[in-house]
């Protein structure tokens, strides 16, 4: 690698000016080519202050030559640290890398500071939500230790870090988690900028085992599924009625969101006697489903109004499907517009249709049928046995009363 040559430099163009006094320069040197960082000083210097003598630059007849001195040293420093990680990695330096560094405010070496440019500019596209739980991780720790260098980091640390957070800030398992998790993949952008060094990290996060309390389960009641059906969206609004109707459609047969997307025409049935049933595979765990989707009318409903053209192979028109984070923000909207005080989310759907088909007297093993959690030995077996078990299960089950 091409290591850089740096020097102190007094006037470095060889100005003549009238009042004697000149500006600092750091010359940076890689290869063939220089370049000057001009130092800012609290006052520029003459000839006669200055003595270009190692740790001493400046002379002490001058009134800020303490001030001076230190800033002239603290950037050498900067560059020495930069030059001494790429060595380290056989990585060479660039003139945009040392610069960058050395226009930062405050410690370069500071892990606060790193952190508050990971949050301005982060190395990936982050949604608000995550942004504010890195915020709230540095806030955090500016609260257990109020100044941290990478040097500092090591096993204890993280657990200190974890124990206070506990203690002293009263956080439950899935908060520590939460913030830990964000203050990991600092460190691990942090180590692949070359401020920490592969093995300072290698056994960090051992022995630290945050428990998280296994969450209650959330779901709907049936009055509020019916103010979901019932909700109209005022002029503005228009765009969240499409997210509703596939949250509904999620009710009524158990799935995912991203199951929506490889819903395909092959796997919905119209059986003469019964109405709409589906049989497919979830892509979770690949099981067979069989969903009796005549006991919800509203679906088929659904089906139609987001339908995909007819050469197309899936049942939904994959334009009308939006990101899942962006779903999920809509979802909480569309709750607090319904009057519901509950957090839903993509996975509520699930866990609501799970607790419709138990509430209302479907048997554990029909229910595990319709959610796709048992395993059949053939394909062929599943759709010869168990189609009229599902019907039969499900036949006293009247949701359409309700009104869902």
């Amino acid at each position: 690698m091409i290591i850089p040559n740096i020097g102190i430099i007094f006037n470095w163009r060889k100005d003549v000016r009238i009042s004697e006094i000149y500006p600092i320069h750091i010359r940076i040197q890689i290869g063939s080519t220089s370049r000057y960082y001009k130092i800012e000083v609290p006052k520029k210097v003459s000839y006669a202050e200055w003595s270009g003598q190692e740790d001493n630059w400046v002379k002490p007849a001058h009134p800020f030559a303490f001030e001076i001195n230190n800033k002239i040293r603290e950037k050498k420093n900067i560059i020495f640290d930069l030059i001494k990680r790429s060595y380290n990695f056989n990585k060479n330096l660039s003139f945009e890398t040392i610069f960058s560094h050395l226009k930062k405010k405050g410690e370069v070496n500071s892990l606060y500071e790193f952190m508050q440019t990971y949050i301005n500019k982060p190395p990936e596209k982050l949604e608000e939500n995550t942004l504010k739980k890195y915020r709230t991780t540095l806030s955090h720790l500016k609260k257990f230790k109020l100044q941290v260098f990478f040097s500092d980091i090591d096993n204890m640390f993280i657990k200190d870090f974890y124990a206070f957070m506990q203690t002293n800030l009263n956080l439950e398992g899935a908060a520590c988690k939460k913030y830990m998790e964000a203050f990991k993949k600092v460190i691990r952008q942090a180590r692949k900028e070359n401020y920490i060094d592969p093995t300072q990290i290698e056994f960090l996060f051992d022995e630290v085992r945050i428990k998280v309390p296994k969450p209650k389960q959330t779901f709907l009641d049936p009055k509020e599924i019916k103010l979901l059906r019932d909700l109209k969206f005022q002029k503005g609004k228009e765009f969240l009625e499409r997210d509703r109707d596939f949250f509904l459609f999620q009710i009524y047969t158990g799935y995912y969101y991203k199951d929506l997307a490889i819903f395909t025409k092959d796997q919905l049935l119209e059986d003469e006697e019964y109405g709409f049933m589906i049989l497919g595979a979830r892509d979770k765990n690949g099981n067979q489903t069989i969903i009796p989707l005549f006991k919800f009318p509203y679906a088929v409903s659904i089906i139609k109004k987001y339908k995909a053209e007819k050469e197309k192979k899936s049942v939904f028109d994959k334009s009308y499907l939006i990101e899942e984070p962006a779903y999920n923000r809509n979802l909480k909207e569309i709750a607090k517009l319904a009057g519901i005080t509950k957090s839903v989310s993509n996975k509520v759907a699930r866990h609501t249709n799970a607790q419709l088909w138990v509430r209302y007297g479907a048997k554990g093993a029909i229910l595990s049928k319709m959610m796709g959690h048992a395993k059949e030995e053939t394909t062929k077996n599943y759709y010869d046995v168990n189609i009229p078990e599902i019907v039969e299960g499900a036949r006293l089950i009247d949701f359409t009363k309700l009104g869902i």
